[in-house]
C-alpha cells in the first residue's frame, strides 16, 4: 500500500486559484477529491466557480444540492461540509480547516491542506494530527512573491 501523504501550501494570495490548479492536477492523475468546505455557502461558491473557470478539460464535480447522492460516483470532485465518501475520494482538499472528527481521515491516501500563511501554528497542529493518523509523508510549501519554497515545520 502506498504511503499516506499530506502536502501543505502556505498561501498569501486567494485560495481558489491555487485549489483549482491542484484539483486539475488530481484530475489529470485520475484521483478523486473530496473538497471540504466550512459551510454551505462555500460549497455553492467553490462548486460554481469550478464550473465557470477557464478549463482545458471538463472536470466532473458536484455537491448534494446539484447531484443526487447515487450519482456522486461520477464526480471526480465532490464539494461538502462533511467528510463523505460518496465519490470514492482518495484525496481530501481543504482550506486549513480544523477537522473536529479526524477519525475519518485515515480512509484517504492524500491530504492537501491549503492554509493562510499567517495561520502556520494551526497547520503545525494539524500536521501532528495527520501524523498520528498514519500520514507520515509530509511536505510544506510556502508561497513567496509568486514562487514556492519548500520548508519544514521544525
Amino acid at each position: 500500500m502506498p504511503e499516506k501523504s499530506v502536502t501543505f501550501y502556505g498561501i498569501q494570495e486567494e485560495f481558489f486559484p491555487i485549489a483549482y490548479k491542484l484539483v486539475e492536477k488530481m484530475y489529470s492523475l485520475k484521483e478523486r477529491v473530496l473538497f471540504l468546505c466550512d459551510n454551505e455557502d462555500e460549497v455553492n461558491f467553490y462548486n460554481s466557480k469550478l464550473w465557470t473557470s477557464v478549463q482545458l478539460s471538463f472536470i466532473p464535480s458536484g455537491n448534494s444540492r446539484t447531484i443526487p447522492a447515487e450519482d456522486a460516483k461520477f464526480c471526480y470532485v465532490w464539494f461538502s461540509t462533511k467528510i463523505t465518501f460518496l465519490n470514492d475520494p482518495s484525496c481530501l482538499l481543504h482550506n486549513g480547516l480544523d477537522i473536529a472528527d479526524n477519525s475519518e481521515i485515515k480512509k484517504f491516501q492524500k491530504i492537501i491542506d491549503i492554509f493562510n500563511f499567517e495561520t502556520i501554528d494551526s497547520a503545525k497542529l494539524r500536521a501532528q494530527i495527520y501524523q498520528k493518523n498514519g500520514f507520515t509523508a509530509q511536505k510544506l510549501w510556502i508561497q513567496d512573491s509568486g514562487s514556492w519554497k519548500q520548508e519544514s515545520f521544525s
